[in-house]
């Protein structure tokens, strides 16, 4: 890390921990529609830190929910519920407190300090772009969320602001996508520079790009956001899903690895410089899924040994913990945690980096997109094949004649009757220890991979849930805007699937 960018960290991890500082009576008696000293280039930057999650959110956001959900990893701890599909009401609301009132917040005062200079049209678009990222995950969560009047705060009376449709919310992205991709400008000058913490880049391996290219590659980052996004409409609405993937791919998606989105993570004793999964799993209450490690296994995969370690004592043997087991289960001691495969080294290094979007997820949209037939560059299976061959290199496996060999395996090598199948299983595996919401979603949206029933009946009869509950305190604080959600969505229960989930 250069100096420079040391020391804007230093200016940024500064304004957090003043941030964090604030109490919740302070958050409710302060219009948060104002700031008195931040610059949009310090707001901008820490929506990004914290929207790539930093540890606490990314426990309560994306550990104890997508994760556990979508079978990378299994609870071994009977005081974590959420395994064994049982609302944990304290951890969703904590997760979407922070985006409410933090983070989220942060951007959208970046966007109105912005939005009235034409000079800075880059920095507006590029936050634009990252408030669609951010909301994304937010309504893929829940479904039908504050949305239009987010954020309005106090001085717009506005204290309970209405639930967007989830239909509504997707339209207003793929638009603000397309728009903000657009308005990039290489003649106005205006940038984040080392604030983007995406895009800049400032180290030796990575040196800072040019104006011009930092705006390609968000204009990119847009566009693969907007082709994810189109994707995630296949089922629910197939004709703007089609025309949305063709608009993207027009206006220019990720051509490279060196255009993947990626929040780099230096490591040391500064916890937000941290990668958010090691801390969590320095709580050691999870161990990989049974899942998991059957499909590493059956498909002799090369990153078996990357994503878990082998059984302590043995050198090469992985074994997966069940998911949803009960609390009495886990005080057996064939239950024993130490029975079961931890996460990589890689996964529990302090600097690994997290994968936001990247070439390799873009290459198996494609193929997804050329097997429905609205992608017509390339085909289906040289697709797949691309993005294998690049999960395999973000995962550490640079041979080609590993690769080679692994595409040639039962199960992976392409087949055009299993083509979804195979292509969505693989996303899976290229997701995992970066982005459990992806693939959680991805789940819901076209069934695969196949996983196990849970163990547990919880609160859905022991089937992957669909959907997080709201938090408990909306229907005290805003019982109308819930009210109507509910009666548009359906019943307030992981059950219910959200309005794409078809």
């Amino acid at each position: 890390m250069t100096l420079r960018f040391a020391q804007w960290m230093v200016r940024v991890t500064g304004l957090l921990a003043l941030t964090a500082c604030t109490d919740r009576f302070a958050d409710i008696n302060t219009d948060p529609t104002t700031t008195a000293s931040a610059t949009p280039d310090q707001l901008f930057s820490r929506a990004l830190k914290y929207g790539t999650l930093y540890d606490s959110d990314f426990e309560v956001g994306e550990h104890l929910h997508a994760n556990m959900w979508v079978q990378y990893f299994a609870n071994s701890k009977p005081e974590v519920k959420t395994d064994r599909y049982e609302s944990d009401d304290a951890q969703a609301s904590k997760f979407w407190d922070h985006f409410y009132t933090g983070y989220g917040m942060d951007l959208q005062q970046a966007i109105q300090l912005l939005r009235d200079d034409p000079t800075q049209v880059n920095r507006l678009s590029q936050a634009r772009i990252w408030r669609a990222y951010l909301f994304q995950r937010m309504t893929d969560y829940w479904g039908d969320i504050p949305y239009t009047q987010a954020f309005g705060g106090a001085s717009a009376a506005n204290t309970q602001p209405a639930y967007d449709a989830q239909s509504t919310i997707y339209a207003s992205m793929l638009r603000e996508l397309a728009e903000a991709a657009a308005a990039l400008d290489n003649t106005q000058p205006g940038n984040f520079g080392p604030a983007d913490l995406l895009y800049a880049n400032p180290d030796a391996a990575n040196p800072a790009p040019a104006p011009a290219l930092a705006n390609l590659r968000w204009q990119h980052f847009a566009n693969s956001l907007r082709l994810r996004m189109a994707m995630r409409l296949s089922e629910v609405d197939p004709a703007l899903a089609a025309a949305q993937v063709r608009a993207a791919l027009a206006g220019g998606v990720m051509q490279s690895s060196s255009e993947s989105a990626i929040m780099r993570n230096t490591g040391g004793s500064i916890r937000i410089n941290q990668n958010p999964l090691a801390v969590v799993l320095g709580f050691d209450y999870s161990r990989v899924s049974a899942t998991l490690i059957d499909y590493l296994t059956r498909y002799r995969d090369p990153r078996l040994a990357v994503f878990a370690k082998p059984v302590t004592g043995s050198a090469a043997t992985w074994r997966g913990l069940p998911n949803g087991l009960s609390v009495t289960q886990l005080t057996l001691p064939q239950y024993n945690p130490s029975n079961f495969s931890a996460a990589g080294q890689r996964y529990q290094a302090a600097d690994n980096n997290q994968n936001i979007l990247t070439y390799a997820e873009v290459c198996f949209l494609r193929a997804e997109a050329c097997w429905r037939g609205w992608d017509a560059a390339g085909s289906a299976e040289s697709w797949y094949n691309a993005g294998i061959r690049e999960a395999l290199v973000l995962a550490g496996i640079t041979s080609p004649a590993v690769a080679d060999t692994y595409l040639q395996q039962p199960g992976v090598r392409y087949q055009a009757s299993q083509a979804q199948e195979q292509i969505i299983t693989q996303k899976w595996l290229l997701l995992f220890g970066h982005n459990g919401f992806e693939a959680f979603a991805e789940y819901r949206r076209t069934g695969f991979p196949t996983l196990r029933a849970g163990l547990s009946p919880g609160e859905t009869n022991g089937q992957i849930p669909r959907r997080l509950r709201y938090p408990t305190i909306e229907q005290r604080l805003n019982p109308a805007s819930y009210q109507q959600a509910v009666s548009r969505q359906g019943p307030d229960a992981m059950t219910t699937p959200v309005w794409w989930d078809k």
